[in-house]
């Protein structure tokens, strides 16, 4: 469990307490935790996910020996040509002066074989990224750019169960907190590293891959720890979730600064953002609600009641029962439901710029903002659903497995039909990005599903089943970036990124069926290895909420249905 030894000095905490509690003392401990890490979530997948748009920037458009499509027949007044274009520009109404200026302005920039037709349709549209992109400061082919771009889950993969463990012994402050430092002081360096060789930038990528992999599974441990039951749906969303919320709000923000700084400059100020973070974190959190100098009496036995009423023991157990764990197949429902998930989303959150940058021609700037509508749409989605999910199971409406059965549906198969259509959508623009956006909102739903299931089947091993779910989950994300780069490897071209959609819809599918099938909504028995279970009645009354330990389902009485526990503390 948690070591109290990694506190700070106690006279520099207890100057820190003092002055912390003056200014936040009536905010509950938990939604002080639940808003730090919701800031650590963002900070996360800043320092992960800006490099899909920086790599625009950073590498020059690969134009030799690629597959072009003849999509349009160019016509001008007076003047009608055959060329090959980039496969998605639709002609717009262009005067012959409108065609020579713009002509005129390329050729200035490039040779007129490389000036891509598609600029006379768009009133130069593409001309920001076609000047930047085959200026890029690196010549990387599609396949070193996947192997880049996925670097970071090879060394990921690696700390999922590690990190599980490490905050089930050493707690979620230090764990966590040091995982979102790493990624920042790894996004400082990236610029040198890149310049050094692709190799050297690769391995500095993996490096903030093993840093990072603690993040979740260690989470999931302040999960079962701090947020009794009712919560956790909530918690999730807005805290989990927040991770799409930094994706959206990196994408726009790196086009932003690349635009203006340059692309070094957007690793420097997102790194930078997370070191500060980190001195925040390490200054008001704490990894246990019992080793928490701020709480109140009334919150503190408030959350032990609730999670203990779930399955959290509060002394962890001895040892992680690896054999009866292999053999659950509620545990592999959500490992393999995770897997297939992750490919969907590891699509758009790798490759989306590239596909609007190769085959949709958008500008940097425009890149960036068109990338995270998706993300912001999972984000609202999620914060639906959780509320929705929270709602069906505080009345009696489903039980906790047919809850997680209900929004698994919506979260997989909903992407899989759209990604159906989006495939024949051909070249207009805002149809695939709508979409992309209403399949991601679906996908939110994700909240209420596999993600929280964890703590349903094992409170006391949540954090290393997480990682171990996660790890799988990231294992395929790794082979997403290469598999796409091989496809597209000298054919940026419209069909073949079809045929890239058309692989996520058996990845959603799949397994999703099997996750319906399989999943369980109940305490497993080896969640205690060989303690005894808490000694509970079946239900258990903490704080105005009735907890069914066979179901983990949970009632709560009036005094919470309106947003409030019986101490008059807000629940998150």
């Amino acid at each position: 469990m948690y070591n109290p030894r990694l506190h700070l000095p106690l006279g520099v905490m207890g100057a820190v307490n003092a002055f912390i509690s003056k200014i936040t003392g009536w905010v509950p401990c938990r939604v002080a935790l639940g808003a730090m890490a919701s800031l650590g979530f963002i900070n996360l997948f800043m320092v992960r996910f800006n490099l899909s748009v920086i790599i625009v920037a950073m590498v020059g458009r690969n134009t030799s020996g690629a597959t072009q499509a003849y999509c349009h027949n160019l016509t001008l007044t007076g003047i009608t040509t055959h060329q090959p274009t980039p496969p998605c520009f639709h002609p717009y109404p262009l005067t012959l002066t409108s065609f020579l200026s713009c002509t005129l302005t390329l050729s200035s920039i490039l040779p007129c074989s490389l000036i891509p037709p598609s600029h006379l349709f768009t009133g130069c549209r593409w001309l920001g990224v076609v000047a930047a992109g085959l200026q890029g400061e690196f010549d990387w082919t599609e396949t070193v750019q996947g192997l880049v771009l996925g670097s970071f889950s090879y060394g990921y993969i690696l700390t999922q169960v590690v990190g599980g463990r490490l905050a089930e012994v050493y707690g979620v402050k230090w764990v966590f907190g040091g995982c979102i430092l790493a990624g920042g002081v790894s996004n400082l360096l990236s610029p040198a590293a890149a310049r050094l060789h692709y190799g050297v930038f690769i391995a500095l990528r993996v490096l903030q891959g093993l840093c990072q992999g603690v993040a979740w599974p260690s989470m999931h441990i302040c999960l079962a720890q701090w947020i009794p039951p009712l919560e956790r749906p909530r918690f999730i969303s807005l805290v989990y979730f927040a991770s799409t919320l930094g994706t959206s709000i990196t994408l726009p923000m790196c086009g932003l600064i690349i635009d203006a700084l340059g692309w070094a400059a957007a690793f420097y100020i997102i790194g930078s953002l997370s070191v500060v973070w980190f001195i925040i974190w390490a200054l008001i959190i704490h990894s246990t609600p019992a080793h928490h100098p701020r709480i109140s009496p009334e919150e503190l036995q408030y959350i032990e009641s609730a999670t203990r009423t779930t399955g959290t023991s509060k002394k962890g157990p001895p040892r992680v029962p690896w054999r009866r764990i292999a053999g659950s197949l509620p545990v592999w429902a959500i490992i393999i439901c995770d897997m297939g998930n992750s490919w969907g989303i590891s699509l758009i959150n790798f490759l989306l710029p590239t596909f609007l940058k190769n085959i949709l021609g958008f500008s940097i700037k425009t890149n960036g903002v068109l990338s995270a509508l998706p993300s912001i749409s999972r984000y609202i989605g999620a914060l639906m659903t959780s509320s929705l999910a929270t709602w069906v199971t505080s009345r009696g409406i489903l039980s906790i497995i047919n809850t997680r059965r209900v929004f698994s549906a919506i979260a997989m198969m909903m992407p899989a039909m759209l990604f159906v259509v989006l495939v024949h959508v051909g070249c207009d623009w805002q149809a695939t990005i709508a979409i992309l956006c209403l399949a991601l909102f679906f996908n939110g739903a994700v909240t209420s599903s596999f993600i929280v299931n964890h703590t349903d089947i094992a409170p006391n091993f949540s954090g290393t089943l997480f990682g171990l779910s996660n790890m799988c989950g990231n294992t395929v994300s790794t082979f997403v970036p290469l598999v796409t780069g091989i496809m597209t490897e000298g054919q940026q071209t419209l069909d073949q990124w079809r045929k890239v959609f058309w692989v996520c819809v058996p990845m959603y599918v799949l397994p999703g069926l099997f996750y319906l099938i399989f999943l369980s909504g109940t305490v497993q028995p080896w969640n205690y290895d060989d303690q005894e279970p808490p000694a509970l009645s079946n239900t258990a009354t903490t704080k105005g909420t009735t907890i069914s330990r066979t179901s983990t389902s949970v009632i709560p009485n009036k005094t919470e249905l309106n947003g409030k526990t019986n101490d008059g503390r807000c629940i998150m």
